[in-house]
């Protein structure tokens, strides 16, 4: 085997880099708890797939070429499960999971069976040609004509799935981008950042392979491409494992949306008194009981904050700002996003998005039976909603009516 040189080396050096960081992150995902590492097992499958894929670089300048040829078909295929991973990971955050998973892994396993067949066709022609070679040095014995048929499959087969998923990928990042920009949500900067550099950088990842393998089909040496692509992923694996060490709230599902859980599982008051009496109040019971939390509140400081919150509602009009967020309602109540997002979730059994949009609605519902001739449009601003389509939604998910059906169904049961 001949001596590695600088190159070899640093590509050595990054493959490592992106390894390290792959199993960390998916450590970061297992110590954020078992409904964050569910909620993101298709980023997982993601960064697993990327991962076996910088061992794969390591072993093709480690290992001589019989044992590179022997990982081939589990290696060669990890390319096609990185788009439908990702896929399947933005139609779950949107909301819309893929009801068949495996569908979308079908193609990599058509792709193994290609591959092994690819393998074969080496081993019977060139068997005794493949001691102690590195890949690098005999490429010529990559010519077999049935391995080139072969072989432009796979590539033709991998490119037409990635153009497919890519385009499908920032369809659904696309609406889901609209979709969050009409709620309220104090994460939304941070959660549309995140979507943008990760789609954006998937992009250049896809078009730097495309490179890769027209300079490839031409002979054209591209190994420091290679070496290019890889660090770009490394570079996504730094941003995302930075992300869920100080934002962890952008990949950890709510627990009781997840659940099913709504909001009526407990009062301000039934929180207060749970405190007192040091009872779990509704929303703590049954999922504490499976899930422990991973950080808890004194109660004297649940008790403080449900109160200020009490007197933020009845004393203010903060929850009508259309610009509020979780920052500045932990503000108004004196303490921290993190806490007063504990407090909401665990002890009041409502989302942050949740529990404004119950207040909007409420004062929504008052204003269209006093004022009869106001527009939907101007009560639906002046709660605080920024769209009337936005309002109309929120207010039938709450009521389980229209804004207009309401007004005119109730007219009807005063009367009745």
């Amino acid at each position: 085997m001949e001596p590695f040189d600088i190159a070899d080396v640093g590509w050595l050096m990054i493959c490592a880099i992106g390894l390290a960081q792959a199993v960390f992150v998916l450590l970061l995902f297992r110590g954020e708890g078992k409904r964050a590492f569910r909620a993101n097992r298709w980023l997982g499958a993601f960064v697993l797939a990327v991962g076996f894929s910088f061992f794969n670089s390591m072993a093709y300048i480690l290992l001589d070429l019989r044992w590179n040829l022997y990982l081939v078909p589990f290696f060669g295929a990890l390319p096609f499960t990185y788009l439908p991973s990702i896929y399947m990971y933005f139609r779950e955050l949107s909301g819309r999971p893929v009801r068949r998973p495996v569908l979308h892994y079908l193609l990599p396993v058509v792709a193994v069976f290609v591959l092994g067949l690819v393998v074969a066709v080496q081993l019977r022609d060139f068997g005794p040609l493949l001691d102690d070679v590195r890949p690098d040095i005999d490429a010529d014995v990559f010519e077999s004509p049935l391995q080139g048929v072969l072989t432009l499959s796979i590539i033709a087969g991998l490119h037409i799935q990635l153009v497919t998923y890519l385009i499908w990928i920032w369809r659904i990042t696309l609406r889901y981008m609209r979709k969050i920009s009409e709620q309220l949500d104090g994460e939304q900067p941070g959660l549309r950042r995140w979507l943008t550099e990760f789609v954006l950088a998937i992009s250049a990842i896809f078009v730097l392979y495309t490179i890769i393998t027209i300079l490839a089909l031409l002979q054209i040496e591209s190994d420091w491409l290679y070496a290019a692509m890889d660090c770009c992923f490394v570079l996504v694996f730094f941003r995302l494992s930075h992300l869920i060490a100080v934002n962890p709230s952008l990949f950890v599902a709510d627990d009781y949306l997840e659940d099913g859980q709504g909001a009526d599982t407990g009062t301000m008051q039934a929180v207060i008194a749970a405190n007192r009496t040091g009872t779990p109040s509704p929303a703590q019971q049954g999922d504490d009981a499976k899930d422990p939390p991973r950080a808890t509140i004194d109660p004297d400081e649940v008790d403080r904050i449900c109160r200020a919150l009490e007197k933020l509602v009845a004393q203010t009009d903060m929850l009508f700002d259309p610009l509020l967020t979780m920052p500045k309602m932990a503000a108004a109540v004196g303490t921290k996003p993190n806490q007063l997002s504990m407090v909401l979730n665990r002890h009041i059994g409502k989302s942050f998005f949740d529990y404004v949009n119950e207040y909007r609605i409420e004062e929504a519902t008052r204003l269209l039976m006093k004022e009869p001739d106001r527009t939907i449009l101007d009560i639906a601003v002046e709660v605080g909603f920024n769209s009337k389509s936005t309002f109309n939604l929120a207010f039938k998910k709450i009521t389980g009516h229209t804004p207009s059906s309401y007004r005119q169904m109730k007219p009807a049961i005063s009367k009745a």
